[in-house]
């Protein structure tokens, strides 16, 4: 399959090394290309070109980052890139950010989310039953 034809799969994350070993990851179990972002500021301009089908986007475990700020990203992600699905990624232990999650699902801002503690094999799985067949 030709690059042009290929789902692109969007990664919103803080850490270069997770998105890369991710980036691996999905590359190696499905058709997808895979790119990363780290500046949650540039990810509308980024979606608007690269056009993602799928985003990963990662709820920072930062005080000063609330959840609700990612959920700013994924809009900015489906306003660029329509038809987007975008799963959040964020801390078990932050009530905060589990509880902005499970608002977004029920909502319908968001499709999915999984905890920073999952395995590499469930999320890579979870993303790949989001990509078009």
């Amino acid at each position: 399959m030709n690059q042009e034809s290929k789902t692109a799969v969007m990664l919103v994350l803080c850490r270069k090394v997770i998105a890369k070993l991710l980036k691996e990851m999905i590359e190696k179990r499905s058709d997808a290309t895979v790119f990363a972002e780290y500046d949650y500021k540039s990810v509308s301009s980024i979606a608007s070109i690269r056009k993602p089908t799928l985003a990963l986007v990662e709820i920072p475990e930062r005080h000063d980052s609330p959840a609700l700020d990612a959920l700013d990203v994924c809009v900015d992600i489906k306003a660029a890139s329509p038809g987007c699905k975008i799963m959040l990624m964020c801390p078990e232990r932050d009530k905060e950010s589990v509880a902005v999650c499970e608002e977004a699902v029920k909502s319908g801002k968001v499709e999915d989310y999984v905890f920073f503690e999952t395995s590499p094999e469930y999320l890579t799985s979870k993303l790949k039953t989001m990509l078009p067949a």
